[in-house]
């Protein structure tokens, strides 16, 4: 079990110090070739997570869903799914065949109110906060019932180099006027 964990650590560092944070799509599209993610030791998770969607979707009337970042894709099992991701790795590694190659913290191309629900599960941390009301602002513009979020929120705060914990609650309150649910 240790020496499974050892190369792991030598890619962390590599990660870490090598590519570093500066180009964010660059140490994302190495972070998916390395497979550190954490989808690939969540896949029970994300399953159960796809239940509760489900739910959600039904209770709100939702025919379609746009997840923001969405990995491998793991819940392409939701109704009218559409994957989005700005790393062309982790689109690769989805094997969707349909799927937006966009960065949301500039413009999500996608007709305003074109998705019942849009789905962001630990994404949102990773937007520094220059950039995080653009990017509320077009999953607001996108979805038009219901906003779904797996995000830590809180105090804003800085707590590694590519992670910050936004006011969640009060940036989607300022953009949408549907429903913000947060797991």
């Amino acid at each position: 079990e240790q020496t499974k964990m050892i190369p792991e650590k030598l890619k962390r560092l590599w990660l870490k110090y090598i590519i570093g944070y500066g180009k964010p799509q660059n140490y994302w599209d190495s972070r998916w070739s390395f497979k550190l993610n954490a989808e690939y030791r969540t896949e029970q998770t994300s399953w159960e997570l796809l239940g509760v969607i489900k739910e959600l979707m039904e209770k709100h009337c939702c025919n379609s869903i746009l997840e923001i970042g969405c990995g491998r894709a793991i819940l392409r099992e939701l109704p009218n799914y559409l994957g989005l991701d700005f790393s062309f790795e982790a689109l690769k590694q989805s094997k969707l065949k349909t799927f937006i190659y966009a960065d949301i913290t500039n413009k999500i191309p996608l007709p305003a109110n074109s998705q019942d629900a849009v789905l962001s599960k630990f994404v949102l941390l990773h937007i520094p906060p220059s950039k995080i009301d653009t990017a509320v602002a077009e999953i607001c513009r996108v979805a038009s019932k219901l906003v779904i979020l797996k995000e830590p929120y809180g105090t804003p705060k800085h707590e590694q180099p590519h992670c910050w914990r936004h006011n969640l609650p009060e940036l989607f309150n300022k953009h949408f006027n549907g429903n913000v649910t947060f797991l």
